[in-house]
């Protein structure tokens, strides 16, 4: 039951991780719809604001659905979101197919992988945490690496018909493997779900807010990084490998940030994964592109890393059975994050002609999160 467990998250992660590679699609999109980058950056924003949607609300539905109904709704939102725009091929549909319902299937598809994490058992968690989290990022890492010339060459449609119907095949077999019982949840260590006050908690925004500025350079990468790389290198090939350079920076990030933590302290991490990001979009903008690549890799891992980070710390500090929970309410920041980074910087890219201004805001906000992080307690970032 526990290899199948893991697999089955691990499977769903990497489906859903479609979500990280928009950069890919970006520059083929912008040619087919003729629409502005400022106006394009809003389906990624979109996606990821529904994304946070689906990651708050996935413990409330997994309380009232099996889990083989609630796999099949998350992969069909997220499948039929893709399938949407591939049949109507304009920013209405991609707004509201890839904006609105994919982010909101890979939202409640990543609530399935972390929920499946929990039933795990306790010696193999974090570990377990981290392969789950990189999962997600592997998709990312296969489409940039083996198809980043087809996807750029072919139409945009062709390519979201693709994933679409991947996602829908792998939403099936996750579906028929699940365990029809046995899947019930730990009893949780304090009341079930989240209220007004436990958002307003003071130690919970400091958290918060650390993430948020995270994920600001994170997500902002998600969208635009193979603007930003071709903007500094010149060369269309090198910016090509970014998406794919971030991604594995990604999953190197995630096996290692959930065991860090219980290897070091959550203050540690959360101050140097924004130094180390701070240093990553430093490097982005200058004109060597192994050194941009670099830069990529390096915000990556801190992004990543937080994916993996954050659940186990929760874990730490709340108990297993509020992972869930107490992760939906976390994930506000970077709804946030994700709300703002991909439209501001397309929005200052349209401007300005230059992608300067969007990573020296993203610079500033992790040399923000690196001096919150200080003000935590050495022990316990997130303790009440």
């Amino acid at each position: 039951m526990t290899l199948r467990l893991l697999f089955l998250a691990c499977l769903t992660n990497a489906a859903m991780g479609i979500l990280y590679v928009w950069s890919l699609f970006l520059l083929p999109i912008e040619a087919a719809l003729e629409v502005p980058r400022a106006t394009l950056s809003l389906a990624p924003a979109f996606a990821l604001v529904a994304f946070t949607v689906g990651m708050a609300l996935h413990g409330r539905i997994l309380r009232r659905l099996d889990f083989r109904a609630y796999a099949l709704l998350a992969f069909g939102l997220a499948s039929g979101g893709h399938l949407l725009f591939a049949w109507g091929q304009g920013l209405g549909t991609l707004l509201l197919g890839y904006g609105v319902l994919f982010g909101l299937g890979a939202g409640l598809g990543y609530g399935l992988a972390l929920a499946l994490v929990t039933r795990l058992p306790a010696g193999i968690r974090s570990m377990a945490m981290g392969l789950v989290m990189a999962a997600f990022a592997v998709s990312g890492v296969a489409l940039s690496s083996l198809l980043a010339q087809p996807i750029q060459a072919a139409s945009p449609a062709a390519g979201f018909l693709a994933i679409g119907l991947a996602i829908a095949l792998v939403g099936l077999a996750v579906a028929l493997l699940l365990p029809a019982q046995g899947l019930a949840a730990p009893a949780p260590d304090g009341p079930a779900g989240w209220s007004l006050a436990d958002i307003a908690d003071a130690k919970f925004l400091r958290l918060a807010l650390t993430f948020f500025f995270i994920c600001y350079g994170g997500l902002m990468l998600v969208a635009h990084v193979s603007g930003i790389v071709l903007a500094a290198s010149g060369s269309a090939a090198v910016a090509g490998l970014a998406p794919g350079t971030f991604t594995l920076g990604y999953i190197l990030g995630s096996l290692v940030g959930g065991k860090a933590v219980e290897l070091s302290s959550g203050r540690a991490m959360l101050v140097w994964s924004n130094v180390l990001a701070g240093a990553g979009l430093l490097a982005l903008v200058l004109p060597w592109p192994p050194l941009a690549l670099a830069g990529a890799l390096a915000v990556g891992a801190v992004f990543g890393g937080s994916a993996s980070l954050m659940p186990v710390l929760i874990g730490q500090q709340y108990g297993t059975a509020r992972i869930g929970d107490v992760y939906g309410r976390l994930m506000i920041a970077y709804g946030t994050a994700g709300l703002v980074a991909p439209a501001l910087s397309g929005k200052l890219f349209s401007a300005t002609g230059s992608y300067a201004l969007p990573v020296a805001i993203a610079v500033a906000a992790s040399a923000c999160g690196a001096v919150l992080g200080l003000t935590m307690d050495r022990g316990a970032s997130a303790a009440r």
